[in-house]
């Protein structure tokens, strides 16, 4: 049995059960017949009774799903946790008893076939996490400014003292190893980096900033993967995360296929904005290039270097390199209207 309660005013568990206040139980024993089972699926996670727009959530799954989860497991080792949920949740009690895990986040209408075919090794999954996943909340990089109540339902405190050392970048920042880091994610084959280069190795203006990479396909099956490009300052003038993500790119391989791959960089991709001055700002100093399949999991580094400071508009800079940039354009086609002249609107 569990008794949980919501700071949310006029809060109604749409199971039932009191304002603000909900009583549930469930059965935490695992039936005994799931070990003849080749494997066992087990879906947890939040619902909209658990989160949403305007109220916190508990970073613990819900109604005792981590013992549910460790007594499955005993029975039948062969246990598949799928996990749902708009971010990440407490997975450090029960992960390293059970051989896959997946989380779906909220997969939409069709996230029962999408996962179905994941599972049954009909689609190669490609995602990577979109935040870390720490091992207890206390790890999170923000814990200690997390908003804080009285018992009248008042906040009480709220800052945004880390200002940008939030996520991986928080994680980095305090030395901490998050369960899962920022853009993490597993496939059913493996890939190899080699050959970086940078052109030109020295910044000038706005000239892009090319670096290239072989991607090679070291596994037997087909599939993709999204190599992140990660740009750090080493003597930086103003406090700046070790390294930030500034370039991606997905690239999908035959087995034993190799690929040269390219990420453009602009003189954006250096800068920060100095709020002295309200421009961005492009110090005269080496960066650091760091190329991986996530912030954790780095295979290339090279240097960048800019021999002068820059300043650059608020209003004519683009964060986005020009290859990025026409790769959004969108052409509209002439619109003919009808009508006795069949006017054309362009």
């Amino acid at each position: 049995m569990k008794l949980e309660y919501s700071r949310r005013a006029g809060y109604l568990s749409t199971m039932g059960g009191l304002v603000g206040v909900q009583l549930s139980s469930a059965s935490l024993n695992a039936p005994q017949d799931l070990s003849g089972y080749d494997a066992v699926v087990v879906a947890v996670g939040n619902s909209n009774e658990y989160e949403g727009e305007g109220f916190d959530h508990s970073f613990d799954l819900p109604e005792f799903q981590n013992e549910l989860i460790q007594n499955i497991a005993k029975v039948n080792p062969n246990t598949v946790v799928t996990m749902y949920g708009g971010t990440g949740l407490k997975m450090s009690d029960w992960i390293e008893q059970v051989p896959v895990a997946l989380h779906a986040f909220y997969p939409g209408q069709n996230g029962g076939q999408a996962l179905a075919e994941i599972l049954f090794g009909k689609v190669n999954p490609s995602g990577k996490l979109p935040i870390s996943i720490e091992r207890n909340i206390e790890d999170n990089p923000a814990y200690a400014s997390f908003p804080k109540f009285d018992n009248q339902n008042t906040l009480t405190d709220m800052d945004y003292k880390d200002d940008l050392m939030l996520g991986y970048r928080g994680y980095e920042k305090k030395g901490i190893k998050p369960l899962y880091p920022f853009g993490y994610g597993l496939s059913y084959t493996t890939f190899g980096y080699s050959n970086i280069k940078v052109t030109p190795g020295v910044a000038v203006g706005n000239t892009p900033i090319k670096v290239s990479f072989d991607l090679t396909n070291t596994g037997k099956v087909g599939g993709s993967e999204v190599a992140q490009l990660y740009v750090g300052q080493q003597n930086p003038k103003v406090e700046r995360p070790i390294k930030e993500l500034k370039g991606y790119k997905k690239v999908f391989l035959k087995p034993g296929e190799s690929k040269r791959v390219t990420i453009e960089l602009n003189d954006r991709s250096l800068a920060y904005f100095d709020v002295k001055t309200n421009q961005w700002v492009v110090d005269a100093d080496t960066f650091n290039l760091s190329l991986g399949g996530s912030s954790q999991d780095i295979r290339l580094n090279a240097k960048l270097v800019n021999s002068f400071r820059q300043e650059l508009s608020t209003t004519t800079s683009n964060p986005l390199p020009r290859s990025a940039l026409n790769s959004v354009l969108v052409e509209k086609p002439p619109v003919k209207t009808g009508g006795v002249f069949k006017q054309t609107v362009e």
